[in-house]
């Protein structure tokens, strides 16, 4: 007699089967110890600053302010409309996760007959299963599906900041592109007064034709500095027309003028600005969520899930004898002895562990960028201050005295040539100061995660 023909050792082995079962589908409970979300800011999705309005149509845009163009970057850069169709991958998560079975339903067919001297009789036999989750695992999968899905939108609001981030900055460099240029300009025309004098004293015999030789040696290098000013403004232009995905080749006209400058605000203000607002700690906080989500799911997993199914079985004996019909109630619960996923539990608590360790490292970078960034900020202002106090203010009154003291033979053309090659030079220090000023102005708002100077609506 086999276990299975006595009714009482049958029952046991459903009862075992049912304790087991009952057993695995039980609570899933994640460690205290573990790292949970929210510890530096809110897992919850913020929206990062965009102007007010929609994107400028192109076509009949004939110039373009800085919020515009913010505007226009945030609906239409090609980095963020990557960023965006990455979620379309969440998406397609959740959906599977709404799924309610594991797994299809299986039918089995079986036909043949059974032979003897009396003849051969006819069986055949059919039967459906379908597996089941008892543990919750649809419900865990479709919360960790959900967070991901959060999670991608997270780094789409990252993406977006960082361009914006950078539009501002190329904007701004347009506009210091437009200085260094018009300086180049005010340079190129005192070298080319400079050679008229030259060559009218040497015309009238009251000097040596070699002064021109200077002459046109300063004129050749304020105008190849001329040059490189506008091309480097050009290729601002062309990089900011693709970051922002503009569809012609140049942008219209670039209206906006450069804010004043100024020391950077308090550091804890700053700090605490970042706290609230930078993208990327709320993405730490929310990968720290789905991660636990993750683990759930992954321990609910290691449940065993069982099967139930019904069979039909036609029996024939050889002969004349009546066929016999059978029906059965089927139950097949897997005995969870070697492997209950302890692979994939234990990969998703070292990505918790791994989230948790992301998210310090990215916080105390961050803290550490933005200090660096405020001291450089009022280190640039000061420099600023101190060649525009020094040279820039007086820039036009000593063009036109070296002039002058030139057409009135008080200096020679060689000292001419290097007080030129001096204010030049300073000039172009100057500039280069406001760039780093602007550059860093640009760094510590997107340190921040949002816009700290905004007096009027279409100056950084």
């Amino acid at each position: 007699m086999t276990p299975l023909s006595n009714p009482r050792c049958f029952a046991v082995l459903i009862t075992i089967a049912c304790s087991a079962l009952a057993t695995a589908c039980g609570p899933t409970l994640l460690p205290d110890e573990l790292p949970v979300s929210g510890r530096h800011t809110s897992a919850e999705v913020l929206e990062p600053f965009v102007p007010e309005g929609g994107p400028i149509e192109a076509s009949t845009a004939k110039s373009l302010t800085l919020n515009q163009l913010l505007a226009y970057a945030d609906a239409r850069a090609p980095s963020v409309q990557v960023a965006r169709a990455r979620v379309g991958l969440a998406d397609a998560q959740l959906r599977g996760a709404e799924i309610r079975f594991p797994a299809n339903p299986q039918v089995s067919l079986g036909t043949g007959g059974r032979s003897t001297s009396n003849g051969t009789g006819f069986e055949f036999e059919a039967a459906i299963s379908q597996q089941l989750e008892l543990a919750g695992e649809q419900g865990a999968r479709i919360r960790a599906a959900k967070e991901d899905q959060r999670l991608a939108q997270a780094l789409v609001n990252e993406v977006r900041w960082s361009t914006h981030v950078e539009v501002h900055r190329l904007f701004i460099g347009i506009l210091l592109a437009r200085e260094r240029v018009s300086q180049a300009q005010r340079f190129v025309a005192f070298a080319e007064s400079m050679r008229q004098i030259a060559a009218s004293q040497i015309e009238a015999g009251e000097s040596s034709p070699l002064i021109l030789l200077v002459a046109d040696s300063d004129l050749a290098q304020t105008r190849a500095a001329l040059v490189t000013s506008q091309q480097v403004g050009q290729a601002l232009e062309a990089r900011l027309a693709a970051v922002v995905g503009w569809p012609d080749a140049s942008l219209p006209t670039l209206e906006g003028t450069l804010p004043e400058v100024r020391s950077a605000p308090d550091v804890e203000a700053l700090l605490e600005l970042m706290v609230q607002h930078h993208p990327s700690l709320r993405t730490r906080e929310i990968a720290v969520a789905a991660s636990r989500r993750r683990l759930e799911l992954e321990q609910r997993d290691g449940t065993p899930e069982p099967s139930v199914g019904l069979s039909y079985t036609r029996e024939a004996s050889p002969g004349a004898g009546n066929a016999e019909h059978i029906w059965m109630l089927n139950l097949s619960v897997p005995i969870a002895m070697w492997r209950t996923n302890q692979e994939g539990r234990a990969r998703a608590e070292a990505e918790l562990r791994i989230a948790d360790r992301e998210r310090t490292a990215n916080v105390i970078g961050l803290r550490g960028e933005l200090m660096q960034a405020t001291s450089a900020l009022d280190a640039a202002a000061r420099r600023v201050s101190l060649y525009r106090t020094g040279v820039v203010e007086q820039l036009e009154k000593n063009l036109t005295l070296l002039e002058r003291a030139y057409e009135l033979g008080e200096v020679d053309i060689h000292q001419v040539s290097q007080t030129r090659e001096r204010l030049l030079t300073a000039t172009g220090q100057y500039i280069d100061a406001r760039i780093t000023y602007y550059e860093t102005t640009a760094i510590l708002e997107g340190l921040i995660g949002t816009e700290i100077w905004t007096k009027t609506t279409d100056t950084p």
